[in-house]
């Protein structure tokens, strides 16, 4: 009994023996071939990892169709063969990109347009590259290098929110754009109502810089077309200043927007300004100076007459009174103002008096009737309160005739 245990524990201790002399095993492989990246990201890691991430990689794109070579060897030699091209230059990208993105055969599956490279050569930067300045902006500097995303992709450096920044990269360069002659505007659109309402408020169909200048052919507006810019969105206000004396003028003294409004730098409408801004070109020109205070006036004795209004109406509403007409009547004249300030862009107090004389008769209105309301109001009181020391008065004198009464039995 004793023997075959004990061959049996020999064997069991043999067994870690024979685990350790047993051959090494065999070098790993090469990693094989990837459908994006094939064996380039073996040397190039980190840009394997952002172009497997891009929606080029997720299209059949390869390492190879931007920077040629032979993606299936692990040999330099051979990676960087026949056909390599390395880094582009930068003057080289946009026609690089081109190549697949002015294909109109490659592009009809994904419904995208095929002009593009026509229009960056349009744009300021197009124009800019062409003459040699390797400072301009191009594709990679926009969508990235490796990592390119949809601009639907929140991620995308060229998604709607990223814009601002993206294009900031260059343009709130201070030590960059001032050779050029250029200011900060990302600074400048960053304190703008348009930032704010975008940023803040959530608001994605606020403007952003490719709003106004364009996407690939971005250039800044001609001066002459600067309200058609701002009309895309603001289509009131470009509706009356077409209307109006300032259409009328010709060559460098006809104002754009932002001859009133500044380019970059928007602030929230104020009606106030309707008094001050004519004095930035008419300051010394009295009778168009008094007609912006005019249209200040008209303007600002309508809210007042409105504002008046809904004091009382909040008035009423505490005692309370019906008031849910009068709200939509407040509601109503407060959109006649809404109204009169697109209206003053035409520079005409008739015009603007259209809106601001509306608001003003319907603020006097409710004012009226809220005030009959509660006069009516206090002479029911009056009366209540006589009718109340009338009863007392009876009560009290019928008690006295009762007591007297009770005193005489």
């Amino acid at each position: 009994m004793k023997t075959p245990l004990a061959l049996l524990l020999l064997a069991a201790a043999a067994l870690p023996a024979r685990a350790q002399t047993a051959p090494p095993a065999a070098p790993a492989r090469p990693a094989a071939v990837t459908a994006a990246s094939g064996r380039c990201g073996v040397c190039h890691p980190a840009e394997r990892v952002q172009f497997e991430r891009s929606g080029h990689a997720a299209e059949g794109v390869r390492c190879v169709s931007c920077h040629g070579g032979d993606d299936r060897s692990l040999e330099a030699g051979t990676a960087h063969g026949a056909g390599f091209r390395g880094r582009p230059a930068r003057q080289d990208i946009p026609k690089l990109c081109a190549s697949c993105h002015a294909d109109e055969t490659r592009m009809r599956p994904y419904n995208l347009p095929v002009d593009q490279y026509a229009l960056y050569q349009t744009s300021g930067h197009g124009k800019r590259l062409a003459r040699g300045d390797r400072q301009v902006a191009v594709c990679s500097d926009c969508h990235g290098a490796h990592e390119i995303l949809s601009p639907r992709d929140p991620a995308s450096t060229v998604y709607l929110l990223n814009i601002p920044r993206t294009c900031g990269r260059c343009h709130g360069d201070r030590a960059m754009m001032a050779p050029r002659g250029r200011d900060d505007v990302l600074q400048q659109y960053q304190a703008s109502v348009h930032a704010r309402a975008l940023f803040e408020q959530g608001n994605l169909r606020a403007p952003t810089c490719v709003s106004c200048h364009g996407v690939h052919g971005a250039n800044p507006p001609n001066f002459g077309d600067i309200d058609k810019v701002c009309g895309q969105c603001h289509t009131a206000e470009r509706r009356y200043l077409a209307s109006g004396g300032h259409a009328s003028a010709r060559g460098g003294g006809r104002p754009g927007c932002s001859s009133c409004h500044e380019a970059h730098q928007i602030q929230a409408a104020r009606p106030d300004r309707l008094a001050s801004s004519c004095a930035m070109c008419h300051e010394g020109d009295p009778r168009r100076l008094e007609l912006g205070r005019g249209l200040w006036s008209d303007y600002r004795a309508a809210a007042a007459e409105v504002d008046q209004a809904a004091a009382l109406v909040a008035r009423a509403d505490a005692i309370p009174i019906q008031t849910e007409d009068y709200h939509a009547r407040i509601e109503e004249a407060r959109t006649y103002l809404r109204e009169a300030l697109p209206a003053a862009h035409s520079v005409q107090r008739d015009v603007e008096a259209g809106f601001t004389t509306r608001a003003r008769a319907v603020g006097q209105e409710v004012q009226k009737e809220i005030q009959g309301k509660l006069a009516n109001l206090r002479q029911h009181r009056y009366v209540l309160v006589a009718f109340w020391f009338y009863v007392l008065l009876t009560l009290f004198v019928l008690k006295r005739f009762r007591d007297q009464a009770a005193r005489d039995r």
